[in-house]
């Protein structure tokens, strides 16, 4: 209860700040419990909640004490598929059932269709309350070929490619996502020792770039996120990053396989570009990433707060 009154109390008025929790009915009306505390909300319409389901929430001060909150939709951590394969079709009383495979290789039953299938149809899906419905087959159509074929690509000598993080995440206490704020899939990043507990921080990038394969990476323009207050916020902190070699968040911490690279960072510094040194681009090109770890306890804002949080910008030449 005290981390929501606190989480109202730092919003200004006038501001509006985006929290996460999960969507709760209680027989009657649907809530959204936001650590623990169950807040009326205002729903995005349409929208519909699952019981349990990971909801995202823009708390508003309005002034004068009075606070509202706004349900603007549901999250997950991939997205979900648009398309499948049909695997079986199921009897079941009055109601038949439909087993597929989607486009990320996982396999899901429903319910929910439109017209008949039989296995093997290719399908297109759409998602309601995180349940797929079937709503027709997928009618290939043969692409006539070009007029006249394209001419050679060019050969370009020099450019600058740019990664976008698509996930930023704290370990420790046992994994990811388990420390103060980083919980709940919020993503903040945390680096350094607080009351015995060892943390590591880390932004991915994802698979690896095929335009970077051969190319020579001339500089490094890596933004740390702005610094929030944590541990021993008013004074500089020593944060020490890495170049580590996982696309993905793994089952333990991720292998940092270049650095430290040192830097210090002031009290309450916004969001700021750092010059890593070229030997992170070749690690970041072939799907790594860069982590934080040791050096003082502190924390940085996530991708979700910080759209670029953990952007990197990587000159290269042929």
């Amino acid at each position: 209860m005290d981390g929501f009154k606190h989480t109202l109390e730092s919003i200004p008025d006038g501001g509006t700040r985006r929290t996460y929790g999960t969507a709760y009915f209680d027989g009657t009306s649907w809530w959204a419990n936001i650590n623990g505390k169950l807040v009326g909300c205002r729903w995005l319409d349409p929208m519909q909640p699952l019981q349990g389901g990971n909801i995202v929430v823009d708390i508003s001060n309005e002034g004068r004490g009075q606070y509202s909150a706004l349900v603007i939709g549901g999250y997950t951590d991939q997205p979900r598929p648009s398309t499948g394969t049909v695997d079986a079709i199921i009897p079941a009383g009055v109601t038949t059932q439909i087993v597929l495979t989607g486009a990320d290789g996982i396999e899901y039953t429903t319910d929910r269709f439109i017209g008949s299938y039989s296995p093997g149809d290719p399908v297109y899906i759409t998602w309601d309350a995180a349940t797929p419905t079937v709503i027709g087959k997928i009618t290939s159509i043969a692409t006539p070929p070009p007029a006249i074929a394209p001419p050679p690509a060019a050969v370009v000598g020099s450019g600058t490619t740019t990664l976008t993080a698509i996930g930023t995440d704290t370990y420790g206490v046992g994994g990811w996502g388990r420390w103060a704020l980083s919980t709940q899939g919020r993503e903040h990043i945390y680096s350094g020792t607080w009351a015995g507990t060892v943390l590591t921080g880390a932004w991915f990038y994802g698979a690896p770039r095929p335009e970077l394969a051969g190319k020579t990476v001339k500089a490094v323009r890596f933004r740390l996120p702005k610094r929030l207050k944590a541990g021993n916020y008013n004074s500089p902190a020593t944060v020490n990053l890495y170049a580590h070699n996982a696309s993905y968040k793994p089952g333990g911490d991720v292998a940092r396989v270049a650095g430290p690279f040192t830097v210090t960072v002031q009290p309450n510094a916004e969001a700021q570009t750092i010059n890593l040194p070229t030997g992170f681009g070749p690690i970041i090109a072939a799907g790594g990433g860069i982590s934080i770890a040791g050096g003082d306890y502190v924390w940085f804002q996530s991708r979700l707060e910080d759209p670029e949080s953990g952007k990197a910008d990587m000159d290269w030449t042929a």
